[in-house]
This record gives C-alpha cells, structure tokens and sequence, in this order.
C-alpha cells in the first residue's frame, strides 16, 4: 500500500513509519506544522493528492490534555479542524483511499467499576482533549455512514515507550528516577499513585494501526463497527509503576505527594477491553510492562 501518515513527526508516527515500512508499505509522512497546518483544507488536499495514497493514518493532534485545557481554541481548531481537513482531503482528491483516524479512550466516560471498557461503553468525555476527540471521530464516523469514505476509528488507551514527552507519567516518574539516583536523593514527587490505569507499549500500539489499516484496505472491516479500542487489557497502579521503575533503574525512592499533581477527578481504574480488534486482525499485545519500562529508562542513560 501507499501510505500517508500525519503527524508523523510525532511520538507515535516515529514508531508507525518503520512498522509499516518493514510490512512492505510505501510511506510518505505528512510535513509538520512549521511546513502545513494540519487544519489548512486546501493545504491538506494538496498533499493529499500529491502523495496519491491507498490509505492514511491520522495521527496529528494535540495529544497532551493538559494543553488542550490550557488552551481550548488551538486544541478544537487542530483536533477537529484538522480532521475535518483529512477526511475532506480523502473525499475530493483520494477518494478510494482507506482512512484509519486516532481517537483515544478520553471520550469514555468515567468507569465507575473496575470493568473493563469496551467500544459500547458510555460515551462521556471530562474535559477538552476527550471532546475535541469525540468530536473528530464522530466526523469520520458520519462519512462511513453514508458510504463516502472506508474509515475507521481507533480509541487508544495509554501507551508509552522509548521517546516520549516526558510530561507523560511513565518516562516523567523514570526521569525524576534518574535524576534522583544521579543527585543522590531517595525522594521524588508524584500525584495520585493509587490511581490504576490501561498502560500499553508502543510499538505494540503501531503494530495495531498497521493491521487494522491492512484490515480496511482489503475491505474486511464490518460496516457495523468501525470504533476499535487499542488496550493491553492490564491496569496497573501508578506506585507499582514507580516501584517497578525504581527497583529496574537499581534506586529505591519515596514518593512525596505534590499536590500541584493531584487530579481530584481521577477514576480509581481505567482499563480498555481489545476483543473486538483481536477478533478482526488477530492483534495481541507483545511487549510485557517490564520490557517497556526499561526500554524507557534506556533511552534516558
């Protein structure tokens, strides 16, 4: 397949393209913001028609939901503007391409059990970043169903890995770990650590975008479900993480609790059911925690 990927400047898309790359594809990533703005339509649709691709994955966004609360206009003008942007690209100028958009678990409401979510589960998104994704699945989704666009929509639970921000908590708790262990200090800060969330790796997450992709190039994708969660299926609690991270990074630390990091809202447990992406592509997770958490500590030595 030919493929464009947006954002693949981007923690996620420097994984995506070498997954799709050793598969065999043909992978064009979309420039970066310095170069297009991802919610410019006319700028997209050239591109677009340009890279002449067989399927896209729609990746660019504004990942991080405290910049999306931080500010609401840029998360809505590049979240959903810029999904509206790719799904009309795919209409007016590649029209047979297959489209696979990257939603998250934000959209789901709260649990208020230690259940397992699942694509039927109660829509509820708590702040901006779970809105503006609502909002940009549910404008790919209206074009699958009225038969304009082969679309999917995947809701991604956590992921980390080797190259993230470290304000996510996984590479954040492993480089205030390092720091500590380089200063000498046994103490670091955190936020809630009794929270327990769906903590997945990501390459085992790119690895769920190429199949899925692959799944709806060959039109095997059902038209009665198009929303497909990316979950390990596992929750594990923050302070298990950090005692994990520690004990791998050979540095025992205490946890303070700063309460600048305290989210009052958090669910005690998030944790995403994958059965229906498993049932479609055979898609199982690969990399165990363990791995994933030295991995990320490697890439900080």
């Amino acid at each position: 397949m030919r493929i464009l990927v947006t954002g693949a400047i981007g923690f996620v898309g420097s994984w995506l393209l070498p997954e799709l790359r050793s598969a065999g594809h043909d992978v064009t990533g979309l420039p970066g913001p310095e170069v297009l703005d991802i919610a410019d339509m006319a700028g997209v649709c050239a591109a677009v028609q340009d890279a002449s691709p067989d399927g896209i994955v729609h990746l660019a966004a504004m990942a991080y939901a405290p910049d999306a609360s931080a500010d609401a206009a840029e998360a809505i003008r590049v979240n959903v503007g810029g999904t509206l942007a790719v799904v009309e690209a795919c209409r007016q100028v590649a029209p047979g391409a297959s489209l696979l958009v990257v939603g998250s678990s934000e959209v789901y409401q709260p649990p208020s059990t230690e259940e397992a979510l699942t694509e039927s589960s109660p829509l509820g998104p708590r702040g901006v970043y779970g809105l503006t994704k609502l909002a940009a699945e549910a404008l790919a989704l209206s074009r699958a169903l009225d038969g304009s666009l082969e679309v999917a929509v995947v809701r991604s639970f956590n992921h980390t890995g080797p190259g993230q921000r470290p304000v996510f908590a996984v590479p954040a708790f492993a480089g205030r770990i390092v720091a500590a262990r380089r200063d000498r200090v046994q103490r670091i800060p955190a936020g809630n650590i009794d929270v327990a969330r769906d903590i997945g790796d990501v390459r085992d997450v790119v690895r769920a975008y190429r199949l899925l992709l692959e799944a709806l190039d060959a039109r095997r994708v059902p038209s009665d479900r198009r929303v497909y969660n990316v979950a390990s299926g596992r929750a594990s609690s923050v302070r298990s993480i950090i005692e994990r991270l520690a004990e791998l990074a050979a540095w025992p630390v205490e946890v303070d609790v700063d309460p600048a990091l305290v989210r009052a809202d958090d669910p005690p447990v998030i944790r995403g059911d994958a059965t229906a992406l498993r049932d479609l592509t055979g898609w199982e997770p690969q990399i165990d925690l363990d791995t994933t958490l030295r991995d990320v500590l490697a890439s900080l030595a």
